[in-house]
């Protein structure tokens, strides 16, 4: 599965409703609560940003991505409220590629509304927090757009457009920018996921405000 691809999939299905909520969902889905995950190792995060030059086409941006990967990264560690104790880098780039296959696999099932106490751990990233005797793994994801100014103008004139047309029966207003991040504690010892939280923002995902808002979001279940 490539990950590029696998991320526009998924931006296809942002743009028809992914977006409908802007607060985060979901909570803790086992029976556990806060106090029972004391360590928890994590995994590199998802990340993939796209700007949108052209009608409503996402391209991605290696550019874009790296501040938005940076942005989130720092808001992710700055967050005290999970206890993450180490950082898992793997250095064996198939067996990297199986974990981000897992990771955006895991996500499109949660984005999907998938029932998450149901699902397992990736097999992948359940042997790789065995073998270093971990128990709580912590994946996540952020994935975002933005527009140029002059798309952005052009689309609301597509919208007024309609309205006239439509005498006002029909009005498209098209996202600026949008940002959406989740995460997602799994328990190894339980095969089954612990956390899950994902949370969504009409907001520029290369600024630093977004995230600090969107992290808020996630864990405000976690601190209950």
């Amino acid at each position: 599965l490539n990950m590029k691809k696998a991320f526009i999939m998924a931006f296809s299905i942002m743009l028809v409703g992914l977006f409908a909520s802007c607060t985060a969902n979901r909570g803790f889905v086992s029976s556990l609560t806060r106090a029972d995950i004391r360590q928890v190792q994590q995994f590199v995060p998802l990340n993939y940003v796209g700007i949108i030059e052209k009608g409503n086409n996402i391209s991605y941006n290696d550019s874009l991505t790296d501040v938005a990967k940076a942005l989130f990264e720092k808001e992710l560690s700055r967050s005290k409220t999970i206890p993450v104790k180490g950082n898992i880098v793997i250095e064996d780039s198939l067996v990297n590629n199986r974990v981000q296959n897992e990771i955006y696999l895991l996500m499109n099932y949660v984005e999907n509304n998938v029932r998450t106490k149901d699902l397992p751990i990736p097999p992948t990233i359940d042997s790789i927090l065995e073998a270093r005797n971990e128990r709580f793994g912590l994946l996540a994801y952020n994935w975002g757009f933005t527009r140029t100014g002059g798309n952005y103008a052009g689309q609301i004139g597509k919208g007024v457009l309609i309205g006239v047309l439509t005498m006002g029966t029909m009005y498209t207003v098209p996202y600026k920018d949008m940002s959406r991040c989740g995460v997602i504690i799994v328990d190894s010892k339980f095969n089954n996921l612990a956390y899950v939280a994902t949370a969504n923002r009409e907001s520029d995902p290369l600024k630093a405000e977004t995230y600090r808002r969107q992290m808020e979001d996630l864990l405000k279940k976690y601190k209950k």
